[in-house]
């Protein structure tokens, strides 16, 4: 008895969730704009590792070059500081790709990681710090703007209101926060940086920038033009497929910017068709875990999967003048942009 119960209360509450969604949105039940491609791939391999005397998890996520709080998520229980040589660690080397058009930089703000779409098949994936609870990083479209190499930090007035013994500008070298390669996000003073505070990755950390381990900013910084687009978006839960199994990836909502997530979810799984092949209450689960990994929640028709996956149409065919030389053309250099005069780290 107390089991049919405790299952009819929890339909209750679904149902419930549902009707205070729909009518949060205005939306008149099942009638809502088609939803495009809500389901993508899920890329990486598992990985796990074992510690090793004097390891740290903070070690361990430095040494894969993996965020921080993505390791402590993923190995609840195991002792941050003081892991037990010979436990196995499991690393977050698996994810879905986020909902948006893959072209250019994207970051996923709550997941913490830039997916780099400009690269030839999958995306590279970069662990990434983020601005603090204070200072949100920014959200939107853009474009990179100005490359630095060895930047200098032009320290902004509100920062040194905080901490009046910082001077007016830090050079290049081991006490930058910037690390060695700086992208502005578009014309802003806000940028894609390096650091020197490695085990802040993976962490609400910045005023508002974006962090990456230096080395593989380096290696994002060589081959990224200005004028490349980014986005920053943000996605607590993603919707992925690996075969018939519908996988869902949930993060804390760190800006606290999606109370009714579930809700909302339900409604786009009921738009879809697939309400009726997926763990309701285990779905609760992995929002409220929020572990960052991909966890299985159904089996859903091949039919069904392969509608909601996302598919790019292909471009319409660009037709292209031949080119004329016009008589005394010639090619001038155009001047640099100047630096800005503060920047965020």
């Amino acid at each position: 008895m107390i089991a049919r119960f405790r299952t009819r209360i929890t339909r209750l509450a679904l149902v419930m969730a549902l009707a205070v969604t729909a009518l949060a949105l205005g939306l008149a039940a099942p009638a809502r704009a088609q939803l495009v491609g809500p389901v993508r791939p899920i890329v990486g391999q598992p990985q796990t590792t074992v510690v090793q005397p004097e390891d740290s998890l903070i070690d361990i996520a430095y040494r894969f070059r993996l965020g921080y709080s993505a390791v402590e998520a993923l190995n609840p229980g195991i002792d941050v500081w003081l892991p037990q040589p010979g436990t196995l660690i499991r690393l977050p080397t698996v994810s879905v790709l986020p909902e948006v058009e893959p072209v250019g930089l994207v970051i996923n703000i709550p997941e913490m990681r830039l997916y780099d779409f400009t690269v030839k098949g999958l995306p590279e994936v970069f662990a990434i710090a983020i601005g603090d609870e204070v200072d949100n990083s920014l959200l939107g479209e853009f474009k990179v703007g100005n490359k630095r190499a060895n930047p200098i930090w032009y320290v902004p007035a509100s920062i040194r209101a905080e901490k009046p013994d910082l001077p007016a500008q830090v050079p290049p070298g081991p006490d930058n926060p910037l690390g060695d390669r700086w992208m502005n996000v578009g014309s802003t003073s806000y940028g894609i940086h390096g650091t020197n505070t490695p085990y802040s990755i993976g962490r609400l950390a910045t005023h508002g920038c974006i962090r990456l381990y230096n080395d593989e900013m380096r290696r994002l910084w060589e081959r990224t033009a200005s004028g490349t687009k980014l986005k920053l978006i943000y996605q607590t839960v993603k919707l992925g497929r690996r075969g018939n199994g519908l996988f869902l990836e949930a993060y804390p909502d760190v800006y606290n910017r999606e109370p009714n997530r579930f809700g909302e979810l339900m409604l786009k799984l009921r738009e879809l068709g697939f309400l009726t092949y997926v763990d309701q209450e285990l779905i609760q689960q992995v929002i409220k875990d929020a572990i960052g990994y991909p966890i299985q929640v159904g089996t859903v028709p091949t039919a069904l999967l392969d509608a909601a996956m996302y598919r790019p149409e292909p471009p319409p065919p660009v037709r292209v003048a031949p080119a004329t030389k016009r008589k005394g053309s010639s090619t001038q250099a155009t001047k640099p942009a100047a630096r800005p005069q503060s920047a965020h780290r």
